[in-house]
């Protein structure tokens, strides 16, 4: 299976074709749960339905791959149909617009700006919950604690979650720090001010670290290896101080979820089998994504086995709203009239796990899923 690149212009092409498509689902969605539902919740439907997921082709959707590779969509009578767009930007634009149905990895903290902004999205799963997000340095830059930020400029992409995510550290344990130039978090006469530097792109984070414009640079998932290219190493990983912060969620608008759930159902029974088989199959998740993205199998690895890097389905409310929360209070959103609760949905997600457990009563990795889901959505 050969990537399929789709850009924004073919994208607007299909638009009305893809929502003719959604819109004769719908229906037929619910019709099919029902029969679904008196089969007994089991796999093997003889009706398909299909939707579009747009995500980064720098990070992939592995669930996708082995679903695909294994016949787990096939199965459930589901087919994706995806859209490889590199910012959340065009996503967010094709997501509204209805020419894709679902956006995959753009981590949590840009969609909630979104949201705060007055987009109708709504979080109904995961694809990961940590990122493989390294703050980089020059070998002879000190690192010890978050002390070593004092004083320091960081780059950054505006908006990604290495940005969101070391901001809202930061801003737990107390340090003052400015970002955009005028925004000030903490005392604004603090002799050991940190300032982020915003970048456009992550290239772009590592070109100024190299250069010496910044002295430390966080950038998103996938770039260890241009980064060693440069001279440089990893100082610090976000995660070990904000274990599963929140990344990369699975979001489609409140009206496609609310006529098209029966999709949304078996597309999670698909991925969620495709976590159970991804355990024990890693290596072969290797092969999928350099197939599938074209990447170098050194660029893979240095991601897909991070242990810095958590694939994860469960949608993880609580972790969504403790960031949303959090970006509140450092000035990144204003929740204004909205509530996050309004946008986020794990019943489907839960649904489809409880069908696997029934269908599959041995398996105890859904077992424990079902034992995270309590835990991580409240």
């Amino acid at each position: 299976m050969k990537k399929k690149l789709i850009s924004l212009t073919l994208l607007a092409a299909m638009l009305f074709s893809l929502a003719a498509c959604s819109s004769g689902n719908a229906g037929s969605q619910n019709d099919s749960r029902s029969q679904q539902e008196s089969d007994g919740g089991k796999s093997g439907n003889s009706d398909v339905l299909k939707v579009t997921v747009a995500a980064q082709p720098t990070s992939g959707q592995v669930f996708q791959f082995i679903a695909e590779e294994h016949g787990f969509n096939k199965e459930e009578g589901v087919e994706v149909e995806m859209a490889w767009l590199s910012n959340l930007s065009d996503a967010a634009s094709a997501l509204t617009a209805g020419q894709v149905d679902i956006i995959s990895t753009y981590g949590t903290g840009g969609p909630l700006i979104q949201i705060a902004n007055g987009q109708d999205f709504n979080s109904f799963a995961g694809y990961m919950i940590i990122g493989e997000t390294p703050v980089y340095g020059k070998p002879e830059t000190e690192w010890t604690s978050l002390d070593s930020f004092k004083g320091k400029k960081i780059g950054i992409t505006r908006g990604g979650t290495p940005d969101i995510v070391l901001k809202g550290i930061l801003y737990d344990e107390g340090y003052s720090y400015t970002y955009g130039g005028t925004t000030v978090i903490g005392d604004p006469d603090d002799p050991d001010m940190i300032e982020f530097v915003e970048y456009k792109k992550n290239t772009d984070v590592l070109q100024a670290v190299m250069k010496g414009e910044v002295d430390f640079g966080a950038t998103a998932t996938g770039y260890q290896i241009q980064a060693r290219d440069l001279g440089l190493e990893v100082k610090m990983w976000p995660d070990e101080y904000w274990p599963n912060h929140s990344c990369c969620r699975m979001l489609c608008t409140n009206t496609y979820l609310e006529k098209n759930e029966e999709v949304l159902y078996r597309l999670l029974r698909s991925y969620l089998r495709a976590e159970e088989y991804m355990q024990d199959h890693m290596d072969e998740v290797v092969d999928l994504v350099v197939e599938n993205l074209d990447l170098t199998r050194e660029t893979a690895e240095s991601f897909v086995l991070s242990p810095h890097m958590k694939y994860d389905t469960d949608p993880y409310t609580n972790s969504v709203r403790t960031m949303w929360e959090k970006m509140a209070d450092y000035g990144y959103l204003t929740e204004g009239d909205i509530k996050i609760d309004d946008h986020m949905n794990s019943d489907i997600y839960k649904r489809a796990l409880e069908s696997l457990i029934e269908e599959y009563p041995d398996s105890q990795f859904f077992k424990d899923k079902m034992a995270q889901f309590e835990s991580n959505n409240a």
